[in-house]
């Protein structure tokens, strides 16, 4: 009897490991169809010869990936998450072969489109997680996943560049259709089947429509303000946004399951974990691209060292890798045992720490790399700490649906974050020979920017660690017992005007 419980429970553990692993391997697809094309920008530039034009293949995935990604994770929490992963997956395979069969500039901007329908992974993975292994272990999964998409991201680039220089930007789709198409496999293969919670009927198309809309045209007002496009043009947009976003809130409020569920915002863990990944998308992760400007700035302005393009993926390259392999996994663990909170606040004091070196350091040879390092591995722990937070706040039939939200609200911080970031390195230019390069006080303020995202960040830690604290325990003390009436701050449901039901923690 004793051999076969251990047998089967060995069966078990390896069962989940081979989950774990396909889950990771479909999100890093996900991450290398996310940041591959960044690095090609040069050699696309000189096929195609239209900047802007290119500049959509980013754009265009970008847009997909943010409009469709909380409504096909609420699909995924309706109709069952392995079905909704899979034919992500092999959108971003259909979108890969698009490219390679149609090598236009049109072909190339349809595909990328289409590839961001993998913007939806992430988040039914961590349904994925949260349903086949309990909440005593999903937290740690949650957090390795989490940590995947940032080594998924470092490696894609790595992997795209040494494609890039052996055998052209094609290359790079042949591999993430491949790459795809494996996935895709391993998904319908390994992951068990999803348990279906309604059928089309119990979808709110309507409201997921309507968010789409304003998601696109807040990252369209965005990406064209960046543009160049004049005040008009962003204006309409935005008020077109308020506009949908008045009606579609209404519409939310009113029906009995909807598409994105405004009222899970009076929950408190559930903002501060939305607030902190805006902040975190924003006010840290934007700045990276004062980094990589940085770092390949000569000498002679007064801050970097003229680094070569390889060597500054590599110093930025490493960390990620280290913030993903090792702070996030971590950080998943300080959550599981000391309340998610703890983690955030472990995050947002590395960031901290990265950040003030920057801004006293930044114009020193050690300096510079160190603040770096510190700030993208304080970026791994958060980014592991934030999921766990809001998940634990979520009823388990909505996690896909509440972690592609949260990426969304990323997504907007990082179509808003490199505008001020770009305007601020704008402030102050200093030429060498015919070549512009931001002056050392322009690094400076966007440092400060950071600086005061961190401090934001650890103020939101410290009262995410009293309102857990406010929480009783589960047994075991691996996660805080379902939502509470205080922390939701209602008594009755907006909808049918009950008490609410207790949703897991």
């Amino acid at each position: 009897m004793d051999r076969d419980v251990r047998t089967t429970t060995r069966r078990a553990g390896a069962g989940s490991v081979m989950l774990i692993a396909v889950l990771m391997l479909a999100e890093t697809n996900h991450a290398f169809e996310q940041n591959m094309v960044s690095i090609a920008l040069p050699h696309l530039y000189a096929d195609f010869g239209d900047p802007v034009a290119v500049g959509w293949s980013i754009t265009g995935y970008a847009l997909v990936a943010a409009a469709t990604a909380a409504t096909a994770g609420r699909l995924g929490d309706v109709l069952g998450r392995r079905m909704v992963l899979a034919g992500s997956l092999l959108l971003g395979t259909v979108g890969s072969f698009v490219v390679v069969f149609w090598p236009t500039l049109a072909g190339l901007i349809t595909g990328r489109a289409i590839q961001g329908f993998t913007g939806a992974i992430l988040g039914l993975a961590f349904g994925i997680a949260r349903e086949r292994m309990g909440e005593a272990r999903a937290g740690q999964a949650i957090s390795l996943l989490a940590g995947t998409a940032l080594v998924g991201g470092t490696l894609g680039q790595l992997i795209a560049g040494t494609m890039l220089d052996r055998w052209g930007w094609h290359s790079m789709f042949y591999f993430s259709a491949a790459l795809a198409l494996i996935s895709t496999i391993l998904a319908v293969v390994v992951v068990p089947p999803s348990p279906r919670r309604g059928t089309l009927r119990d979808v709110d198309f309507l409201g997921g429509t309507l968010f789409a809309v304003i998601i696109t045209l807040l990252l369209l007002a965005f990406t064209v303000a960046r543009a160049g496009a004049t005040g008009r043009v962003v204006g309409s947009l935005l008020a077109a946004a308020v506009v949908i976003g008045a009606l579609f809130s209404s519409w939310s409020l009113r029906h009995r399951n909807p598409a994105i569920d405004l009222r899970a915002f009076r929950v408190k863990r559930v903002a501060i974990a939305h607030a902190a990944m805006l902040v975190a998308s924003l006010g840290v992760m934007s700045t990276f691209v004062s980094f990589s400007v940085a770092l390949q700035t000569p000498s002679v302005v007064g801050i970097g060292f003229g680094a070569t393009a390889l060597v500054t993926s590599l110093f930025m390259g490493i960390p990620s890798l280290i913030g993903g392999g090792v702070f996030s996994p971590l950080s998943g663990r300080l959550a599981r045992r000391y309340g998610a909170g703890v983690s955030m606040l472990l995050g947002a004091s590395i960031v901290a720490v990265g950040s003030v070196t920057l801004l006293l350091t930044s114009r020193t040879s050690i300096g510079l790399p160190v603040g770096i390092a510190f700030t993208i591995f304080g970026v791994g722990a958060l980014y592991a700490a934030i999921p766990v937070l809001l998940l634990r706040a979520t009823p388990e039939e909505r996690t896909s649906e509440a972690g592609n939200l949260n990426q969304v609200v990323k997504a907007v911080g990082l179509a808003v974050g490199p505008i001020l970031v770009s305007a601020l390195l704008a402030t102050n230019v200093v030429q060498v020979g015919q070549r512009p390069f931001p002056a050392p006080s322009a690094h400076t303020a966007v440092f400060m920017l950071s600086t005061v995202a961190a401090a934001l960040l650890i103020v939101l830690s410290l009262v995410a660690i009293r309102v857990e604290r406010g929480i009783p325990r589960r047994e075991g003390g691996t996660a805080p017992d379902p939502v509470t009436d205080t922390e939701r701050g209602t008594t009755a449901n907006p909808v049918s005007g009950t008490k609410p039901g207790a949703v897991p923690a």
